[in-house]
Order: structure tokens, then C-alpha cells, then sequence
């Protein structure tokens, strides 16, 4: 299964919503069940937002290509 977020944009100088937000994806492997192993799972950033652009949510329908291999 791929998962597909938007990350969080609370920010460590004061000004929440100042640090950019991302769209990142991890794939998960269903039928692994060792905690060893998906402790080693890591989201990849797919793209960060750009000076003055805010990245709000994303939407996928079963079959989307999205040109990227995951």
C-alpha cells in the first residue's frame, strides 16, 4: 500500500505555518509483520511548498499514475 501526506507546518522559531510543508509518500508492505523491519519504512519527500505557496491536501483515485515509482 502507498500512503500518500501532507506534513505539519508548526514552526520552531514562534510563527506557526512559517517553516514550508511537504508532500511526502512511504510505501508499506502489508503482509510484513516484523516491528524490526517496519521500523526501518521512511517517507520520501515528494515536493516541498515554494515561498508563499502552502501545500492543504492531497487526492488520489485507485489507478493514478503519477509518472514516479515509490
Amino acid at each position: 500500500m502507498t500512503i500518500w501526506a501532507i506534513t505539519s507546518t508548526v514552526s520552531g522559531n514562534g510563527d506557526v505555518g512559517a517553516d514550508p510543508n511537504r508532500l511526502v509518500v512511504v510505501r508499506d508492505v502489508l503482509k510484513n509483520t516484523s516491528s524490526t523491519t517496519v521500523a526501518h519504512e521512511q517517507f520520501a519527500v515528494v515536493r516541498t511548498a515554494k515561498f508563499t505557496e502552502v501545500l492543504r491536501g492531497i487526492e488520489f483515485a485507485t489507478g493514478t499514475e503519477t509518472g514516479r515509482s515509490y
